[in-house]
């Protein structure tokens, strides 16, 4: 055996003092975890931003200033959709308690435009009014759902509601503290980089921060636009809320193939209803923005420099949203198109 001098014993050592160190801070932190990584994508995506704002304060206005006023931005971003649905979910859960308590006193027949419907019209309406047109028949089959279902069911609401909300108070806290002292921790973090994986680690961090960024303005801008666009197509053609719609398609918008079952539901509504053409309209403009901006938009914004193709943005996003959940929206295009890099570099350095 070769025997270990004195300071090769004392870097092993520190070495697994610090492994262990790293892996107790995790085994600590582990509850705030995702509020953490929530506010690195945050700060990662909006620091030009939060740099140009600061610009334009006055030159002696301290930094915990500047962080706290783009921290409560960010904060009413954020809040204003979360408080916007609840309130929204509270007066869906009413007129659903009238509609249940006016069914089981007098019985709701199925209503006109239902049977309207292409293909499934006459079924859904034999199906609703045995089920539900009578008094006798509505109280069998709304048996189940009596107030202290309904309690239990908003009880489950609430608690899920508060839960994201700490999970995101959480996250505007690190994320004050990462504008306020983000300059420093970035030097930091490149120079810890340098050392344990030399200047091509450091190459690799900063392309992986303009990926974040690519990433998180593909997914959040470009669902944005889409919702904002299809909700003033909601609007033209009459559909009722077309500012709910609008949020609802646009959120599920970053998750590949599910927002075109919002506006094909519309469209079968305006069918129903008889307006064929506008349905016709609604459906293919929907395609075409969805077509648009998956194909074209969101590639070129969140691959960036290695021109990440639409198959790999799907595998990412899937793969990530199933692996790590809603976080995974965001970390799976982005360990994709890093390993991309990775493995151009790889390839083309002889």
């Amino acid at each position: 055996m070769i025997a270990m001098t004195p300071t090769s014993y004392q870097k092993t050592a520190r070495i697994i003092a610090s492994v262990l160190f790293v892996l107790l801070g995790f085994w600590i932190l582990h509850g705030f975890l995702v509020a953490m990584a929530w506010a690195f994508l945050i700060a990662i995506a909006t620091w030009p931003f939060y740099s140009w704002a600061r610009l334009k304060l006055p030159r002696k206005t301290p930094s915990w200033v500047s962080s706290l006023l783009f921290t409560l931005l960010v904060g009413a971003l954020l809040f204003g959709p979360l408080i916007y649905g609840v309130f929204k979910a509270g007066q869906e859960a009413i007129v659903l308690g009238q509609f249940i308590a006016h069914a089981q006193r007098e019985g709701a027949p199925a209503p006109e435009w239902l049977q309207h419907i292409p293909f499934i019209g006459n079924w859904l309406t034999i199906r609703w009014n045995s089920n539900l047109a009578t008094p006798e028949a509505a109280s069998k089959t709304l048996a189940h759902i009596d107030s202290a279902f309904l309690f239990r069911w908003g009880k489950t609401i609430g608690f899920q509601v508060i839960h994201r909300m700490e999970v995101l108070a959480f996250t505007l806290l690190t994320l004050f503290f990462l504008y306020r002292d983000g300059r420093i921790l970035g030097k930091k973090s490149l120079c810890l980089i340098r050392k344990l994986l030399g200047t091509s680690g450091e190459r690799y961090a900063l392309h992986l921060v303009s990926v974040i960024r690519g990433t998180v303005n593909g997914l959040i801008l470009v669902s944005l636009g889409e919702g904002i666009l299809l909700g003033i197509a909601y609007a033209i053609v009459g559909l009722p809320d077309p500012v709910t719609l609008g949020g609802i398609t646009g959120i599920l918008a970053m998750i590949p193939f599910a927002a075109p079952p919002v506006f094909c539901t519309a469209a079968l509504f305006l069918i129903a209803q008889g307006m064929i053409i506008q349905a016709i309209g609604i459906v293919i403009f929907g395609f075409s923005v969805l077509f648009i901006a998956d194909h074209f938009i969101r590639p070129v914004l969140i691959g960036g420099a290695v021109n990440l193709p639409f198959y790999w943005v799907l595998l990412g996003t899937l793969g990530g949203l199933s692996t790590f959940g809603l976080l995974g929206l965001f970390a799976g295009p982005t360990i994709i198109a890093a390993l991309l890099v990775a493995w151009k570099d790889f390839v083309d350095t002889p």
